[in-house]
């Protein structure tokens, strides 16, 4: 009995536990070579800068469950960082509430779209995204052509140290455990993973495929928002390329952490560890003053030693 429970644990949660794993074999080897690696204060820094990638990859994960795929999630952040910084006052004591919401409506209707053209129009996730990428990046160049704009300041120092740098560890700890119960404990999750793994057996049992679906992708917007309305506060203003590399990032960082690119499979909280593994692994690059093109060969390893090494789970398990 107590065999055939710890199977059953290890088959669910194996690949996350040993993502975990090597999170911690990594920060061990990272320390060796700088001793301020687990202080407080860079611990904190690593939060920080973790954290726009963290929404992102939350989102990707959302709609790489039910077996689609969102390229334009870098487009979807950096264009509510520019309606977000835009339409921010930094003179006003209240001047970042309406930012606020417009950026995170940004998102909402980008991921709206997507999901329309995917569930209504009923094209290929991969094709849509691509082509909305160019809407999104193009909209929002066509807003900000160069970076600028300036930030409220209170609002900013807030959210990136506010309470001794509390508050960053607070959102990342409500939004991770939110959007984990939502895929892993709730009808809707069920569902998400219903779909990945048979849209048609799914539909067949009752589910509203393309309602769970659109949701998927509205949802990811609503996290890139997230992520931009952060970088917007970090980096005091705005960027119209700051998401160039997010997408791809955030699908490595999610298949690291043990979802499966064929839909169903798959944990948030493995998706938390693949994106400080990814952020670990380029901070140091950076600090060894390894060149960006050798840090996009990296990457590109990492992601072929995750997906082989979910295939050797899965034919294990």
């Amino acid at each position: 009995m107590n065999i055939s429970v710890d199977k059953k644990f290890w088959r669910r949660q194996g690949t996350t536990l040993t993502i975990y794993g090597f999170l911690l074999v990594l920060m061990i080897g990272v320390s060796l070579f700088n001793e301020d690696f687990f202080t407080v204060g860079n611990l904190k820094n690593l939060l920080r800068s973790s954290f726009p990638l963290l929404m992102v990859a939350l989102g990707q994960t959302l709609v790489i469950l039910t077996g689609g795929i969102d390229l334009s999630l870098g487009g979807i952040v950096a264009l509510s960082n520019v309606v977000c910084v835009m339409a921010m006052n930094p003179e006003s004591p209240a001047g970042f509430g309406l930012p606020l919401f417009l950026a995170l409506f940004t998102g909402l209707a980008c991921g709206l779209i997507n999901g329309v053209l995917i569930t209504k129009a009923r094209l290929a996730p991969i094709i849509v995204t691509i082509a909305t990428t160019a809407v999104f990046d193009g909209a929002a160049l066509l807003l900000m052509p160069n970076p600028g704009g300036a930030v409220h300041k209170g609002f900013a120092k807030f959210i990136t140290r506010g309470w001794s740098g509390a508050v960053p560890l607070l959102l990342f700890l409500v939004i991770v455990l939110a959007v984990r119960n939502l895929a892993c404990s709730t009808p809707y999750g069920k569902a998400l993973r219903a779909i990945g793994g048979s849209e048609n057996a799914a539909y067949s049992t009752g589910i509203k495929v393309a309602r769970v679906k659109l949701a998927a992708y509205c949802l990811a917007g609503v996290l890139c928002a997230a992520g931009g309305i952060f970088l917007s506060a970090q980096m005091n203003s705005a960027d119209a390329t700051i998401g160039k590399n997010y997408a791809m990032n955030a699908i490595t960082a999610t298949v690291v952490g043990g979802t499966a690119m064929t839909g169903a499979v798959g944990d948030p909280l493995g998706t938390v560890a693949g994106v400080f593994i990814i952020s670990i692994i380029n901070n140091m690059l950076n600090l060894f003053g390894v060149s960006s093109f050798y840090q996009f060969i990296c990457q590109g390893a990492i992601l072929i030693a995750a997906l082989s090494l979910s295939a050797v789970h899965k034919r294990s398990s």
